[in-house]
């Protein structure tokens, strides 16, 4: 029973084995650029890529698909100078400030960045996330809130990501995104301009404490 019992053992740790390297191997990232009018009447192309990897679904680890991890690299040179930057978040806007830098907006609440940091920004109105880069243009940080310059911006990067299973192109242009990104838009309003009032968590339980300290990442 003891031998039976081993070989059992060691034929099940054998399949997962052999099933973790098939999944390893199947990852795939989607690369591509896009053109992003910015608020200043200046255009720019943008590289972004997303990884996809298999996933187990909501509720059934066992139905396993290729899913996109969010964890999104972008690209993009402006006035001399290159940024990257990488996060796991969605990326709705890219701006110029009045010190001629870039600033990145995100909404919060997508791909699981809110969970990383709702202790501290969950309650934050309107919430949206804004990134600023150091002088390396690699790593970011953001203020408590964003600034009010933002408010109303359009939306100027595309929300709906090239999926693996589609006919992809190596660019997209703006009437691209626009095209692409329409429903979302639509049923998205908060999506696509900057909202100052939006309040994706009405329920709260806690209130905004503009006392708060910014928040700073690495990445």
């Amino acid at each position: 029973m003891k031998l039976q019992t081993f070989i059992k053992s060691l034929t099940l740790w054998s399949t997962w084995a052999i099933a973790a390297v098939v999944l390893v191997g199947c990852s795939r990232t989607v690369t591509w650029e896009e053109e992003v009018p910015l608020n200043t009447g200046e255009t720019i192309w943008v590289k972004r890529s997303m990884p996809w990897v298999y996933k187990g679904g909501f509720g059934n680890p066992f139905a396993m698909s290729m899913l996109p991890t969010g964890e999104q690299i972008i690209l993009f040179k402006y006035k001399g100078n290159e940024y990257s930057f990488t996060g796991r978040v969605h990326v709705g806007w890219i701006a110029i400030a009045s010190d001629q830098k870039p600033v990145i907006v995100a909404i919060p609440g997508s791909y699981g960045w809110n969970y990383l940091y709702e202790s501290t920004y969950y309650c934050v109105v309107p919430y949206y996330v804004q990134f600023v880069a150091d002088r390396t243009g690699k790593n970011w940080t953001w203020p408590e809130k964003i600034e009010p310059w933002l408010y109303n911006l359009p939306a100027n990067v595309m929300t709906s990501i090239p999926r693996l299973d589609e006919r992809r192109k190596d660019r997209y242009s703006a009437k691209d995104r626009e095209k692409r990104d329409s429903t979302y838009h639509l049923q998205s309003p908060h999506g696509r301009q900057i909202d100052p009032l939006y309040d994706a968590n009405g329920d709260c339980p806690k209130k905004y404490d503009p006392s708060m300290k910014p928040n700073w990442s690495k990445k």
